[in-house]
């Protein structure tokens, strides 16, 4: 009998998306970057204009406190961000981006348009639309 569970579908999707974008990008190019890493630069220059802290991170990536931490911290040692006490609360760490982490980000968008075009190709502008409301919705729900 054939899975057709939600969960399963989402599942092999994640994995299809990850295949995706392994293929498009080579880790020793990009200073041995997790996937996550490159995308949190990407969500860091998207919210440059904003005081970003790990908690941020751990609510859009929905990842723990000491998952963020350590991926942070080897990012810290990379040079690609840097960690601040915050000026309004000395428990938090401000986040930035480095010079070499704005380098890595805009290679991320390479990776993020080649990734989103093949996910897209099966489907018309409509459908990718439904499928973000739906997502968008499913999520809402979840956190």
């Amino acid at each position: 009998m054939e899975n057709t569970d939600l969960s399963f579908y989402i599942h092999k999707l994640s994995n299809h998306t990850d295949r995706i974008s392994h293929a498009i990008y080579n880790r020793k190019e990009l200073d041995e970057c997790s996937l996550t890493s490159l995308f949190v630069l990407d969500f860091l220059y998207a919210h440059r204009d904003q005081r970003l802290c790990q908690r941020d991170i751990e609510d859009e990536f929905f990842i723990n406190r000491a998952t963020a931490s350590k991926m942070l911290r080897l990012m810290e040692e990379k040079q690609l961000i840097r960690r601040t006490v915050s000026d309004e609360d000395k428990r938090s760490k401000t986040i930035e981006l480095l010079e070499k982490g704005l380098e890595l980000q805009r290679k991320c968008g390479a990776i993020r348009q080649g990734t989103e075009e093949a996910l897209g190709e099966a489907l018309t502008p409509r459908e990718i639309e439904q499928f973000k409301a739906i997502c968008r919705k499913m999520l809402a729900h979840l956190e």
